[in-house]
């Protein structure tokens, strides 16, 4: 997918890819749909599993989101064309959501959330704003970092892709700073 981008992929070339029949691909996912369904419920897992390792890094909050939203964006400029269809809206079940689905997204947005909420209950971060709402604005503002800076950390010159590392670490540092207790 991050060959072909979301649009030109297809099961045909996946199974070319892979070195198996064309019709192999069909067998676990009958539509491309279903296969980016699944795609996408591996992206929400990956992050999840990513978000969490932050979590083991320090008892100090600050410590914890920065290493979260490095985790993020860093998973994000990994995989580029699967973030896109993460947050795209393209992937719409025709039935319900799928569970695994549902289940990993809400998982990874708790690995963020309960870091804001343990700052909150430790004191660092401000009280006085919800949770919810601090989560979803830092949630929003890694999220928003990496994809404007997804093309620039690719670069071949070194001094752009430092220039973007820096940004990354001020852009963390405000946000903490932002949400910090006054």
């Amino acid at each position: 997918m991050e060959s072909f981008g979301v649009h030109n992929l297809s099961l045909r070339d996946i199974a070319a890819e892979i070195g198996v029949s064309h019709t192999a691909p069909y067998r676990h996912f009958p539509k491309k749909m279903d296969l980016l369904l699944a795609i996408t419920a591996l992206g929400f897992k990956e992050l999840r599993d990513t978000l969490r390792e932050a979590w083991e890094i320090s008892e100090e909050p600050s410590e914890k989101l920065k290493k979260s939203g490095e985790n993020y964006i860093r998973l994000a400029w990994r995989n580029p064309r699967r973030t896109e269809l993460m947050f795209s809206g393209e992937v719409i079940p025709e039935g319900p959501i799928p569970i695994d689905l549902a289940k990993y997204g809400e998982e990874a947005y708790y690995e963020l959330f309960r870091v804001v909420q343990y700052g909150q209950e430790k004191g660092v971060f401000q009280k006085e704003i919800n949770t919810d709402a601090m989560a979803m604005t830092v949630w929003s503002s890694v999220h928003g970092f990496a994809v404007l800076n997804e093309r620039y950390i690719k670069s071949e010159d070194p001094a752009v892709r430092e220039r973007v590392e820096m940004q990354m670490s001020l852009l963390l540092t405000l946000v903490i700073d932002g949400i910090r207790t006054l």
